[in-house]
């Protein structure tokens, strides 16, 4: 099975290259680096965990790649979940109020 990326470079090779110029001037340009790489990829593998098992692994294979622990990570992925379960509260609130009666 084809990869989210080969899949995009089949089809819009534009974007693909985009989005791999995109990755080069965030982790390689000295324009970019007041945020440290292991950063980068711990901050990679929170915003994955929100919803691509794929870009996940992805990430955590590349933070291992570049030496990041695995306490780093397994970290990183505890402080994402708990910062998503901030935007479900926020997304059903409006529906709890429903509930209660209350209005928001």
């Amino acid at each position: 099975m084809k990869t989210p990326m080969e899949l995009l470079k089949e089809f819009a090779p534009e974007f693909a290259q985009n989005q791999m110029d995109e990755r080069a001037l965030l982790f390689e340009h000295p324009n970019y680096q007041a945020i440290p790489g292991k950063y980068k990829l711990l901050i990679g593998i929170a915003a994955a965990i929100a919803g691509s098992d794929t870009c996940t692994q992805m990430w955590v294979t590349m933070a291992k790649g570049q030496g990041v622990t695995n306490a780093e990570i397994v970290e990183a992925i505890m402080v994402a979940r708990y910062m998503k379960q901030a935007t479900v509260n926020d997304t059903v609130a409006g529906a709890l109020a429903k509930l209660s009666g209350d209005a928001l």
